[in-house]
């Protein structure tokens, strides 16, 4: 139970597709959210309405402008990325030439042990 109703109204998909809210619903949340008395997901929690409904009210009714998205990243952030993405594919690569040398010496170890016998190492 959330804190704007007493009881979940259950609606099914297609009804909520086929409600609409009138302008001056739209126009008073709009007000609310731009007065602070609540934000852009409450109202979508509360009335079942996806965000982007929600910014597109704010967007038609609203005085305020909408912020814009806030990329959290820098140029310095974005090359630090790229570099250890380098970085770990030579590692994966080295990791790789590695594995496939140790498979390999094993083989010749097992094969001189064949050959040469168990302690062909101190000999």
């Amino acid at each position: 139970m959330d804190k704007f109703h007493k009881y979940e109204i259950i609606m099914t998909e297609d009804e909520r597709r086929r409600r609409r809210f009138s302008e001056a619903f739209r126009k008073e949340q709009v007000s609310l959210i731009e007065s602070g008395k609540t934000t852009i997901g409450e109202v979508s929690k509360r009335y079942h309405v996806k965000t982007q409904s929600v910014r597109a009210w704010l967007v038609r009714f609203g005085k305020k402008s909408l912020p814009g998205r806030i990329m959290v990243t820098t140029g310095k952030d974005f090359d630090r990325i790229v570099g250890l993405e380098k970085e770990n594919r030579k590692l994966v690569e080295l990791i790789g030439s590695q594995q496939v040398e140790l498979v390999y010496k094993d083989s010749l170890l097992r094969l001189a042990r064949e050959k040469l016998g168990d302690d062909f190492e101190k000999k």
